[in-house]
């Protein structure tokens, strides 16, 4: 039997490698940054893709709603049945500085709950994708590989994943308090879960109200094909028909028994 969503599993990583292409080659070009806000930077290549993007699923599914990050929030999908929500460039800090650590992510909701879910990474060329019964995978090249859930380390054998850029007190408290040491830095938002995703790093956790709608729609379908534990940090579910598109109470992937250690001893701060 076909996996229920089969034909947007195919056209998520479609569309995922095809943006890639486009932030890919203005990566290698001049790069133009404008601010939309303070510490909100975004490029021709976030605004390429996000045409792009459109453009592809207005043709092959025009009655779908859109949450897509450098456009208006389409009210639509607060009643739609099926809603794709995305990030065309998941990192343009990163990108502007040309440290590699940027994604474009693509994530379908559907019924409310994330679905389907593809991440492409430009600069290695790696796709991670991923829907309920079909499992989640890595495409490198021609190669294909499932990926499977792994243990569940204790809290002292685990590695975080943490931002390159900035230091969170609640995360360091978490960190005592469960007797975390190691840690590898990271850039993006979408990096850093698909890095736990893919078992590169064991956990991830974001505090505050930083993330939005279109950096976990996409990373969480994939975790929950995977296998893999993703909520907010309170251990609650992340409400994709909510009317704001900010996440009011941070984010925690991880290995399911890992992941109930940290939500414990979190206490759902969420500062």
């Amino acid at each position: 039997m076909n996996p229920p969503f089969e034909k947007e599993l195919e056209f998520a990583c479609e569309l995922a490698q095809q943006a890639s292409k486009v932030v890919l080659e203005s990566y290698r070009g001049s790069v133009e940054v404008r601010w939309k806000g303070k510490n909100d930077p975004v490029t021709d290549a976030d605004e390429a893709s996000t045409r792009l993007i459109l453009d592809m699923i207005g043709k092959t599914f025009p009655d779908d709603a859109v949450l897509i990050e450098e456009r208006e929030d389409d009210r639509r999908r607060l009643v739609s049945a099926r809603t794709w929500i995305i990030d065309p460039l998941d990192g343009t800090k990163e990108f502007i500085d040309r440290n590699g650590e940027f994604t474009v992510m693509v994530g379908f909701v559907a019924g409310g709950a994330p679905a389907v879910g593809a991440v492409a990474i430009p600069v290695s060329g790696v796709l991670v994708a991923g829907t309920a019964g079909a499992g989640a995978f890595r495409v490198e090249g021609n190669a294909r590989r499932a990926i499977l859930p792994g243990g569940s380390p204790e809290p002292a054998d685990a590695t975080l994943i943490v931002s390159r850029s900035h230091r969170n007190a609640a995360i360091d408290a978490v960190k005592e308090k469960l007797g975390i040491t190691r840690e590898i830095p990271c850039g993006s938002v979408g990096l850093k879960m698909i890095r736990v995703i893919s078992g590169e790093a064991d956990l991830y956790i974001h505090f505050g109200r930083g993330a939005k709608l279109w950096d976990t729609c996409a990373p969480e379908a994939i975790a929950r094909a995977a296998g893999i534990r993703f909520s907010d940090a309170c251990g609650k579910d992340i409400d994709y028909l909510a009317p704001q598109v900010m996440l009011e109470r941070g984010i925690v992937v991880a290995a399911e028994d890992l992941h109930a250690r940290v939500i414990a001893a979190t206490s759902c701060i969420a500062p």
